[in-house]
């Protein structure tokens, strides 16, 4: 009996070896590095009056306008796998909410749709100038609403008017119009060459993996929005709007993990433009295959005597 548990430790042993080695990881998110700081592109447009109660009446401030890197998502095959910290938080024995795609780690390489958990950190990465409260941290993995499209509904009861061939078909004119560098704000159910925005959740029936995680990253963004975690504040010079429908034209992104690229895109813009190199095999540049990481830019225009 005692010559027969040999071999079963010895394949435990290899077992335990294999996880370790095929586990996910990466660097670990650097705000002085990762940050494009380029494209903040800061810019004074003149002085501003805001108004103020009694017995104030109003303030004078300055207008500035620029892009501020306000949010880092994200996006993950590996149910709890932070590519932000770039470990494991917590356990996934069962990983049934796990990602499934084509990629070489796949589990299911038959699946021609791609799912994706999402996180969300919302932290302020500039002071000095505009200032505003909605910040805080969104794991998708503790909602039940990005799990199931059926469910997702309870937020976005509007998506039954796009689900049909017309309005998905005009998507095509938004995908054009943001890869020539335009964002159409007045197609809100559209995320250019990602898709449709709708349903809400991490499914995506894509196969290609580096865009099937822009379209989630954008419908986190957008379901950011309409849960009232962020506020848009490119419209106010005096405060901050919340904007339960967005204006895609007001954000843009770049991917930072499994690898870096620059400059950031419009939403929606074609992988096609940096996906060269960005998800390979096992192991990127900095961090593994099939974990990416965006970087959130919002467009500021504020008057500097009413910040939130």
């Amino acid at each position: 009996m005692m010559k027969c548990k040999q071999p079963i430790f010895s394949v435990l042993l290899l077992l335990l070896l294999a996880n370790q080695l095929w586990a996910k990881s990466g660097d670990g998110f650097n705000v002085a590095s990762d940050v494009h700081w380029e494209e903040i592109e800061l810019r004074f447009e003149g002085i501003c009056i805001c108004p103020r109660p009694p017995p104030i009446f109003y303030e004078i401030g300055e207008i500035w306008e620029y892009w501020e890197p306000f949010l880092v998502e994200g996006t993950v095959s590996v149910a709890n796998y932070s590519a932000f910290q770039g470990r494991q938080i917590g356990t996934s024995v069962i990983d049934e909410l796990g990602g499934k795609n084509k990629s070489s780690d796949s589990v299911d390489i038959a699946n021609e749709s791609t799912f994706a958990q999402g996180h969300a950190y919302l932290f302020p990465m500039m002071y000095g100038f505009c200032k505003h409260k909605d910040y805080g941290m969104w794991w998708s993995e503790y909602d039940s609403m990005w799990q199931n499209d059926e469910l997702s509904a309870v937020i976005t009861p509007e998506a039954a008017l796009y689900a049909n061939k017309a309005m998905q078909m005009a998507c095509m004119a938004d995908a054009a119009a943001v890869n020539l560098g335009y964002t159409l704000d007045f197609m809100p159910w559209c995320i250019g060459s990602s898709g449709s925005a709708y349903p809400m959740t991490g499914h995506v029936e894509n196969d290609n993996i580096v865009q099937a995680n822009n379209t989630v990253a954008s419908r986190l963004l957008y379901k950011l929005n309409r849960l009232f975690m962020i506020c848009d504040p490119a419209d106010n010079l005096c405060g901050c709007d919340y904007t339960p429908v967005w204006i895609k034209s007001h954000y843009k992104m770049h991917v930072v993990r499994p690898a870096d690229r620059s400059p950031a895109y419009p939403v929606g813009k074609s992988a096609k433009f940096y996906d060269s190199g960005l998800n390979v095999p096992y192991q990127g540049e900095k961090g593994s295959n099939d974990e990416f990481l965006w970087v959130v830019y919002r467009k500021q225009r504020c008057c500097t005597c009413c910040d939130n």
